[in-house]
């Protein structure tokens, strides 16, 4: 598989977990902390581990494509590409609660071929 859709489909994914993750931590905390409860703190917590593994894999991403292509390509593919894939078509896929185990799980699946490639 080509290096560019290894690294768009692993990176796109990644940063839809993370951002989804972030959605639902901010749906199920208030800003006032005083009326938490102890099931949204916990709610909170699961969605923060999965977000935090999504920017892991989202961070091994990253180092697949700067060994792949020219510094300038991971870069604008940070910046612009994998928010707008999110945000354009991988929100409106999805819910968040939902979409945050799914983009996770599918950003670690596909940093198998990532990896495979990184072997050979």
């Amino acid at each position: 598989m080509e290096p560019i859709y290894l690294f768009t489909i692993a990176g796109g994914f990644s940063m839809a977990g993370a951002l989804s993750a972030r959605q639902v931590m901010q749906d199920n905390l208030p800003a006032d902390t005083s009326d938490v409860s102890i099931e949204q703190t916990n709610i909170a917590k699961r969605f923060m581990i999965a977000g935090n593994l999504a920017v892991v894999a989202l961070v091994l991403a990253m180092i697949y494509g700067w060994q792949q292509f020219a510094w300038w390509i991971p870069v604008a593919f940070l910046i612009v590409t994998f928010p707008a894939l999110y945000y354009v078509f991988l929100q409106r896929l999805l819910a968040a609660k939902i979409g945050t185990w799914i983009y996770c799980l599918g950003s670690w699946l596909a940093l198998i071929p990532v990896i495979i490639d990184w072997v050979a």
